[in-house]
């Protein structure tokens, strides 16, 4: 099993779900990642003796999300194997939030893009009282979107008006903020971080997240949604979405999605992300952004 994450049971049944990967300064999310979460999710859900996940830091960030040389990798794939890239994410992180065990995320440090993506499928989140600490999904600031379900699942989890301003604009919050959002559960100290989250897991039988409990009404149905987005239509045409693409196709996933039930809303997600990057300039942009030389 690779190194990067690890997995360990306790004697209460409780897995900590540990990121630490020995070759970089941050966790991301790699292709040898995502084969290692994708085995070590599949594992969790089989195991019987396994009653409560902790996902945990050995670092001093959470987690900082995809790793950006496999994102600019994106733009040269075919989209039949980058759907069967994000589809395999999408389908570990929908297995850990409906498995019935209740999931917990420690966020110890930055919680970014494809990771807070990941803490946003847990049941319960708790973080570090650090006001440097910064949570959210900076993709659009890119030129990029959320592609690992962060457009359906965090404007679910908060007030889906503001959500869908911080995804657009890309956005992060501070701990405090976030958890006035609900976002996050609780804010604690540094030493009561991982005892917090344990004890919630240990109090908590069984879980399911908000969206999937009977009579669950999608904020497609509420009402001023459909004239929230008539003019923030208005607004994106006013400032330019035309040359900005994932502006438009981070709005129609989130007002499709928003829609749905959140598996279909994940896929279509997946599919605007893959049109994104059909787009060759934006990919050569990003890789002239972080590597200094064109794709």
């Amino acid at each position: 099993m690779s190194p990067i994450i690890t997995c360990t049971v306790d004697k209460d049944g409780l897995a900590e779900l540990r990121w630490d990967d020995p070759a970089r300064k941050v966790n991301v999310f790699s292709a040898e990642a995502i084969d290692a979460f994708a085995a070590h999710v599949d594992r969790i859900v089989a195991d019987e003796g396994i009653r409560g996940v902790l996902i945990t830091s050995g670092k001093a960030t959470f987690h900082a999300g995809a790793d950006l040389k496999m994102v600019c990798g994106f733009f040269e794939m075919s989209a039949k194997d980058l759907w069967a890239v994000m589809t395999r994410v999408m389908t570990s992180l929908y297995a850990l939030e409906t498995c019935g065990k209740p999931v917990a995320a420690a966020i110890n440090g930055h919680c970014l893009g494809g990771g807070f993506e990941m803490a946003l499928a847990a049941h319960a989140r708790f973080a570090v009282d650090d006001p440097d600490i910064r949570l959210g999904l900076p993709e659009a600031g890119l030129g990029l979107m959320p592609g690992f379900g962060g457009t359906q699942r965090m404007t679910r989890v908060a007030p889906w008006q503001g959500a869908t301003d911080a995804i657009l604009a890309g956005t992060t919050l501070d701990v405090r903020s976030a958890e006035a959002d609900g976002l996050i559960g609780a804010v604690v100290p540094a030493d009561a971080l991982h005892r917090t989250a344990r004890a919630w897991l240990q109090d908590t039988v069984e879980a399911h997240q908000p969206w999937m409990a009977r009579g669950y009404r999608p904020p497609g149905n509420a009402p001023g949604f459909e004239r929230f987005f008539h003019g923030l239509n208005a607004r994106l045409a006013r400032d330019g979405a035309a040359s900005r693409p994932e502006q438009t196709l981070i709005a129609e996933a989130i007002y499709h999605g928003l829609q749905m039930p959140i598996e279909p809303a994940l896929r279509q997600e997946i599919r605007r992300f893959i049109e994104l990057t059909r787009n060759p300039e934006i990919g050569r942009t990003l890789h002239q952004r972080f590597f200094g030389t064109p794709a």
